[in-house]
């Protein structure tokens, strides 16, 4: 497990995270939820390690201020990522292996299971460059589940995404997840955080606004004053936003 506490976190005068305490247990899928400019991104930041906060604590099953330890056992994907090079896709994989010293053999046979799990296994010797924007996610999520880590934090990997790819994707996390991995995800799509997430983090203007069970959390009531919108829950628990006042359901008690 990967707690924080109390976490603040300054960009120069400003204040990005304030307070934020969070949790992301073994074996769970936990969801970080909130609108545009919540901090959601800072803190997957932090709880990787690559930036430091400004206060608050991180504990995890291990010593998470070495750098070598998280190396090992925390992999990260950003929202964002770029390749200075055109390497092939094989090669964008295995970068993720150099932190554990494995043998040839050994990383071919990560880099092959991993390529094959995300379905870009034909890909695997084109250089990234020469791939459309949701084949380079697929590729970059194999580098990280290449990697075996124990703890795995992502970014909205489901971006750039069609329908089929996001819940592949998000099948692919639960996944690891029932391996006994700690499995933290930034989404802005409710309804795969509804279908996929056990737990919730949600956030606004660098808190913690609402924290607990994704089935509890991802209420209409709840969400409205976090993202400004109404929701209406259709039968099955899908979740669809409209502007304040206008659900089909208020239009019908209005008439």
């Amino acid at each position: 497990m990967l707690e924080l506490t109390e976490i603040q976190y300054m960009a120069g005068e400003k204040t990005v995270l304030q307070n934020v305490t969070a949790g992301f247990p073994a074996g769970q899928v936990t969801g970080i939820v909130g609108p545009n400019g919540a901090g959601k991104s800072s803190l997957l930041r932090i709880a990787s390690g690559l930036v430091a906060a400004s206060g608050g604590d991180i504990a995890a099953a291990g010593a998470f201020a070495d750098t070598a330890w998280r190396a090992r056992n925390i992999a990260y994907m950003p929202q964002f990522q770029t390749v200075a090079w055109p390497l092939r896709a094989r090669e964008i994989v295995g970068l993720g292996l150099l932190p554990l010293h494995l043998s040839a053999a050994q990383s071919a046979a990560r880099i092959d299971a991993a390529l094959a799990r995300c379905g870009v296994s034909g890909f695997a010797d084109r250089r990234i460059d020469t791939l459309s924007g949701g084949e380079q996610a697929r590729v970059f999520l194999a580098r990280l589940l290449a990697t075996g880590a124990t703890i795995m934090l992502l970014d909205e990997p489901v971006q750039s995404l069609d329908p089929a790819g996001a819940l592949a994707v998000m099948a692919l996390l639960r996944a690891e997840a029932a391996q006994g991995k700690a499995v933290a995800v930034v989404l802005h799509e409710l309804n795969l955080a509804q279908q996929f997430c056990d737990k919730l983090v949600v956030m606004k203007n660098g808190t913690v606004a609402l924290a607990g069970d994704a089935q509890h959390v991802l209420s209409p009531a709840r969400l409205r004053p976090i993202f400004g919108v109404e929701f209406e829950q259709l039968a099955g628990g899908h979740l669809v936003p409209h502007k304040l006042g206008q659900t089909p359901s208020a239009k019908k008690a209005e008439l």
